[in-house]
C-alpha cells in the first residue's frame, strides 16, 4: 500500500473528485480526514471508506475562512497524531461558478487554498516533510466558456502551488497540483437539467474520445501524494485527455 500509515485530509470530499481521492487513499492504506461543507455527504464518504475496512473522519469545516481551516487541521491532529497529506479540492457552488460570483470563487478555491496549506505547514514541517495536491483545473491554462471568476481562481491556484513549492522546498513539502479537463461529476448535474446532452456535445474536443471520470484524478493525486514522486514539486499535472494539448479538430 503506497499510503499506508499517513494521514491525509482531503477538503471538498463529500461528491465528485474530492470523494474519489479519499477513497482511493483509504485503498492504499491512508488515515483519511474527508472536510465537507455538506455533513450529509461528508459523513456518507466517511462511511463508505469505514465500511470498505478503512479509517476515515468527518470533519464539517468551511476553508474560505482561516479559523475553520485551522480547526480542521488541529481536528486531524489530535485524532490521529500528524498530518502527512493535505489535499485543497474544495469549490464553491456550481451556481457561483456558473454566475461569476467572484467573491465565493475566490474565498473557496483560492483564499481556501491558502488557508490550508499555511494551517498545515507547521505540522508537516514538524513531521519531518509532507504533500500538497491542489486541485486547479484547465480552466485555468486556457480560455474555456464564460465563468471568469472560477478560471481566475483556478489561475490563482497554479501560481499559488509554485510559489510555496520554493518556499517549502527546504521544508521537504511538495507542493503540486493537478489540472482536470471535464471530468463527470455532480457538479454537471444543473447543466444536465438545461442541456441533456452538453457531455456529449464536449466529449469530441477530447483526442481520447472520452470526458475524464473521478477515478482519473483521484489516481493521479494518489502518485502525487505518494513517495513516488519524491522529486515532483512546484509541477503542474494536466490530466485533460489532451484537450489543452491542441485542437485536434482544426481543418489542415
Amino acid at each position: 500500500m503506497r499510503l499506508r500509515d499517513k494521514v491525509a485530509i482531503v477538503t471538498g470530499a463529500g461528491r465528485g473528485i474530492g470523494k474519489a481521492i479519499a477513497v482511493r487513499f483509504a485503498q492504499e492504506g491512508a488515515k483519511v480526514v474527508v472536510d465537507d461543507v455538506n455533513a450529509a455527504i461528508g459523513t456518507a464518504t466517511v462511511s463508505a471508506i469505514i465500511e470498505a475496512g478503512g479509517d476515515a473522519l468527518f470533519v464539517n469545516a468551511d476553508v474560505s475562512y482561516a479559523t475553520e481551516s485551522e480547526r480542521l487541521i488541529t481536528k486531524a491532529v489530535d485524532t490521529y497524531g500528524t498530518v502527512d497529506i493535505l489535499v485543497n479540492n474544495a469549490i464553491c457552488s456550481t451556481a457561483d461558478v456558473l454566475n461569476n460570483n467572484w467573491e465565493a470563487n475566490l474565498a473557496v478555491a483560492l483564499r481556501g487554498t491558502s488557508h490550508c496549506t499555511e494551517a498545515v505547514i507547521p505540522t508537516m514541517r514538524q513531521g519531518g516533510g509532507g504533500s500538497i495536491v491542489n486541485i486547479a483545473s484547465v480552466n485555468g491554462l486556457i480560455g474555456l466558456q464564460s465563468i471568469h471568476a472560477y478560471s481566475a481562481a483556478k489561475g490563482g491556484v497554479i501560481a499559488l502551488t509554485r510559489s510555496m513549492a520554493v518556499a517549502h522546498g527546504k521544508d521537504n513539502i511538495r507542493i503540486n497540483c493537478i489540472c482536470p479537463g471535464t471530468v463527470q461529476t455532480e457538479v454537471w448535474e444543473p447543466m444536465l437539467e438545461r442541456n441533456p446532452h452538453i457531455l456529449d456535445e464536449i466529449t469530441p474536443w477530447y483526442p481520447l474520445g472520452r470526458i475524464g471520470q473521478p477515478i482519473d484524478i483521484a489516481n493521479a493525486a494518489l502518485f502525487l501524494a505518494s513517495d513516488e514522486a519524491g522529486f515532483a514539486t512546484g509541477a503542474v499535472f494536466v490530466i485533460d485527455g489532451g484537450l489543452t494539448a491542441g485542437n485536434h479538430q482544426f481543418p489542415i
